[in-house]
């Protein structure tokens, strides 16, 4: 499981490197796109999709630089984003085109709508997904996936596993065998499966469990 979302991950990270700051074009672009974007939507939870949105330029901005000025907006404004509807964003990919300006009254702002493609990351329910401990604490732990943070509760971890209040940092820990204990604390890497989500209009949460075979401590 963890070498199909190291996989997954690499291919994304093509994806990104293929579309720079810049935008560069070419024919290189185009195939990693055509040979990466469909595994990755099968593999994980990393998706291309096309996106619009509405920009507004300052009237010193306007000139025969505006499209360049749209562009670094458009990458500072939804890069690293959150969309309740499309997911965390990653990277603008390819800018497919943009209106002509309208001016408002009284203000001189002028807006645009920009229509790009973008690689966006969704969790979905019943998705496996390695994650990396950042609290603990009696009521569960929580982790991030990536942006994503997930919270694993208390009933969601397996029966062998009790809160050690006394440690520190505070960790879940199971003696099942006389090996070394496990220990889930901050920093640990777990393997959870998502059980529901929720959207906002700009965050995502999710909840996790670890109560499943082949579930937990990623040794």
């Amino acid at each position: 499981a963890r070498d199909g979302t190291n996989q997954c991950v690499q291919r994304v990270d093509r994806l990104y490197s293929a579309a720079s700051p810049s935008l560069r074009g070419g024919a290189e672009r185009e195939a990693l796109l055509g040979a990466g974007a469909g595994r990755a939507r099968a593999a994980c939870m990393f998706f291309h999709i096309p996106i619009e949105r509405e920009l507004l330029l300052h009237p010193r901005l306007l000139g025969p630089h505006v499209t360049e000025h749209l562009k670094e907006k458009l990458l500072a404004t939804v890069e690293g984003s959150c969309s309740g509807r499309h997911g965390y964003i990653i990277s603008v990919t390819e800018i497919v085109s943009q209106t002509k300006g309208q001016i408002r009254e009284g203000t001189g702002i002028t807006s645009f709508t920009m229509k790009f493609n973008a690689i966006v990351f969704r969790p979905f329910k019943g998705e496996v997904l390695d994650a990396t401990v950042t609290k603990v604490n009696k009521m569960g732990f929580f982790a991030e996936v990536g942006p994503l943070p997930v919270f694993v509760s208390k009933h969601a971890i397996p029966a062998d596993m009790t809160f050690d209040q006394n440690s520190n940092p505070a960790s879940y820990v199971s003696q099942v065998t006389d090996e070394q204990p496990v220990r889930i604390k901050p920093e640990s890497e777990v393997r959870l499966r998502i059980v529901g989500t929720h959207f906002d209009a700009n965050e995502i949460r999710a909840i996790g469990t670890i109560r499943d075979d082949y579930l937990g401590v990623v040794q």
